[in-house]
């Protein structure tokens, strides 16, 4: 129960802990627009941040020398859902196939927006795609990526593994 008194998931939830996000209510015994349900604590549970979209507020700011980059405005906390990493799901050969065509095409243009999935799969997130393709590779990160099941379909989140400020 949370401090609100509602029934809500919490970090010993066994969804969140094997990066399931809980779906469906206890009294309908499915999800309203999925028959798929894993969870009885209903719509105010507290592991549904990506298909409620419960994302950290971004935008993008020009970085010198790196590009583009995505900043919070607010700042986000250790273990909060910053964002969800969204493209087109391509094979190596079409990857392989884009890049060729992106780098004769604009060749002065080294933003691709191409992210390694798993072995032989990409996200290509030039076209099909949200703020989160501005962020930028660190060696010294503070966010990770998280495969969840959302409703059965695998999608990327972005989670934040340390404090990031304002404008971080």
């Amino acid at each position: 129960v949370g401090e609100d008194g509602v029934k809500s998931c919490d970090e010993a939830c066994l969804n969140r802990l094997s990066y399931t996000e809980c779906v469906g209510d206890e009294n309908l015994k499915s999800g309203s627009k999925n028959p798929y349900w894993n969870c009885n604590c209903g719509p105010n549970c507290g592991n549904r941040g990506m298909s409620k979209r419960q994302f950290a507020k971004c935008r993008p700011m020009r970085e010198h020398g790196k590009g583009w980059g995505l900043i919070t405005v607010n700042g986000v906390k250790r273990g909060d859902l910053v964002q969800e990493y969204a493209g087109e799901i391509i094979d190596d050969k079409e990857k392989e196939e884009r890049l060729k065509a992106w780098s004769r095409d604009h060749p002065n243009d080294p933003n691709f927006y191409v992210m390694h999935l798993e072995p032989g799969w990409y996200i290509d997130a030039r076209e099909v795609a949200n703020m989160a393709r501005f962020i930028n590779h660190s060696c010294d990160p503070n966010c990770k990526l998280v495969p969840t099941n959302v409703s059965g379909h695998i999608r990327v989140a972005i989670v934040c593994i340390k404090d990031v400020p304002p404008g971080g």
